[in-house]
């Protein structure tokens, strides 16, 4: 299912807020899937989280009674700043309940599919994040296949044979391998791969992603060819 019978024009303007990093991101969509505005500012969510919203929707020109819809990352990432911007979508949409319809995307999700778009990528790739000591949250990509957001623990980082890629954390808890490609994270760039199917699924309210619920599977040929 893609994003277009997902998302119909009615469920626009749509508010976009993303706490997973060490910035908070905010923006408006109109019906075409652009932005009307967009911000983001570097600090803690708590902080920056409603000025960077209520700074998205004044240059927008709309109201919280104009959303008809809610974007929203669903981690991995920061606990602090997932959990804050669901309290707020949860908020919002009781005051305002027009805009009751939330979609959710994944942090590890969102930069594979902006990696594939840039990067002709090698058969194997991986990207990590930060977890836990020990254990990082990662996605997987097999001749361009994209994985779902799982965990490897450091003996399966260390035997990697592919191309590694690492997307810092607010806190992170070890350092990166040294044999891995840094990432910058980019919300704002939502628009550009929106559409592709899996990347955006609706929810009943906010639903977080849950680290560890998942185990790491190692990459096996087989299990991707065709029958």
């Amino acid at each position: 299912m893609d994003t277009a019978s997902l998302i119909n024009s009615e469920q626009y303007p749509a508010l976009v807020i993303d706490g997973s990093g060490s910035s908070v991101f905010a923006g408006v969509l109109r019906n075409d899937g652009q932005w009307l505005a967009h911000s983001e500012q570097t600090g803690a969510a708590l902080e920056m989280l409603f000025p960077t919203v209520e700074s998205v929707l004044k240059d927008a020109e709309l109201s919280l009674g104009d959303l008809r819809s809610y974007i929203y990352c669903e981690g991995p990432g920061s606990v602090l700043g997932l959990r804050l911007c669901a309290m707020a979508i949860e908020t919002w949409s009781r005051l305002y309940p027009e805009s009751a319809r939330t979609f959710a995307y994944n942090t590890l999700q969102l930069c594979a599919t902006l990696l594939k778009k840039d990067t002709s990528l090698p058969d194997l790739s991986l990207i990590i994040s930060d977890w836990k000591k020990g254990a990082w949250n990662a996605v997987y990509i097999a001749e361009g296949d994209i994985g779902q957001t799982c965990v490897a623990d450091d003996p399966t980082i260390a035997e990697w044979q592919g191309a590694l890629y690492h997307l810092p954390q607010r806190k992170g808890w070890q350092l990166p391998p040294a044999n891995v490609e840094t990432l910058n994270y980019s919300p704002e760039r939502l628009p550009e791969v929106m559409q592709q199917p899996g990347l955006l699924r609706p929810t009943s309210g906010v639903e977080l992603y849950a680290s560890g619920i998942n185990t790491f599977a190692k990459w096996a040929p087989d299990r991707h060819r065709a029958p």
